[in-house]
């Protein structure tokens, strides 16, 4: 049974993660750091050659820090003391430093560019984090996504983004997602998209749902007329979004430029037919799966 004697404060380790600390402080990745020197106090660097080695980093060292970077996003100093660690067990440093006779980002560029393909840390990182971004897309009815739902609260059919409870984890989370380091552009955005069955999952404003246009950003006017802002396609499509079609409410009468756009918007609609008999799902435009891989996020780099 459980007791207040049991209470651990903040911040602890739990399934080797720490709970209630701060990853932007280098402390907190602490844990991680002593993880990967114990895994190198086992091994002789003099005794392995060139090849054993980029083996080892490849396969085992670039492994252990995966754990910890699918949570949370590491500072660029650890990002920089984790490389150098790598860095130097490639070159077979010990007692001895010894020349570097590659560059560190040559050896990460892939082996079609030269290089010898080990993972840029802050890269894969940032891949990894956008797992929990296609997560919040396919998984909203799941426990994990109603916790973060109440915690921050929903607008447009997700977790809202901004909000001044906003954990760290979270903040970060948001910046990943929109277009923080990789490539260029809304990067996990401009790759997911959602297609239409029979509409009754897709928010006809919200949603990338026609070839990734996002009818609330291309019509932001119309939106902000529209009483029905929630609105699913599928119900759009029941009344009927012809121009005369019920489906478009607004909370008054448009102006002749406005009646305009409400054709344009018709225009793009006239050759959408739902699938009945088909649910809607989400799409990652990047992997023949149509799921979300982190290799395919990475090679965005």
């Amino acid at each position: 049974m459980f007791s207040i004697a049991n209470w651990v404060e903040p911040p602890f380790l739990y399934l080797g993660l720490p709970i209630g600390g701060d990853p932007r402080k280098l402390k907190f990745w602490q844990p991680l750091i002593d993880r990967i020197n114990s895994r190198l106090s086992g091994w002789k660097s003099k005794n392995l050659s060139l090849v054993d080695r980029l083996i080892l980093l490849k396969s085992v060292l670039s492994s252990l820090p995966v754990y910890f970077l699918s949570f949370f996003k590491a500072p660029a100093g650890i990002i920089s003391s984790i490389e150098s660690i790598f860095n130097f067990f490639f070159w077979g440093y010990e007692e001895v430093r010894k020349i570097s006779w590659i560059n560190w980002d040559t050896i990460c560029s892939k082996k079609e560019e030269g290089g010898l393909g080990v993972r840029r840390i802050r890269e894969f990182n940032l891949a990894l984090l956008g797992k929990w971004c296609w997560r919040m897309q396919v998984e909203n009815r799941s426990l994990w996504y109603r916790v973060l739902s109440a915690r921050y609260g929903e607008v447009g059919g997700t977790i809202a983004e901004e909000g001044r409870l906003n954990s760290v984890w979270w903040n970060n989370l948001i910046n990943v997602k929109n277009g923080a380091g990789v490539g260029s552009g809304s990067w996990f955005d401009d790759n997911v998209g959602q297609e239409v069955g029979d509409g009754a999952q897709t928010l006809f404003w919200w949603d990338p749902w026609i070839d990734g246009l996002v009818l609330k950003n291309s019509f932001s006017r119309l939106f902000d007329l529209a009483t029905n802002k929630m609105t699913m396609v599928a119900e759009m499509y029941s009344f009927g979004w012809g121009v005369e079609g019920e489906a478009w409410q607004w909370r008054r009468c448009l102006l002749a430029w406005e009646e305009e756009r409400v054709q344009e918007c018709c225009d793009i609609l006239s050759n959408i037919v739902l699938q009945p008999t088909h649910s809607d799902r989400w799409i990652w435009h990047l992997h023949a799966s149509n799921s979300y891989k982190v290799t395919s996020a990475y090679n965005i780099s």
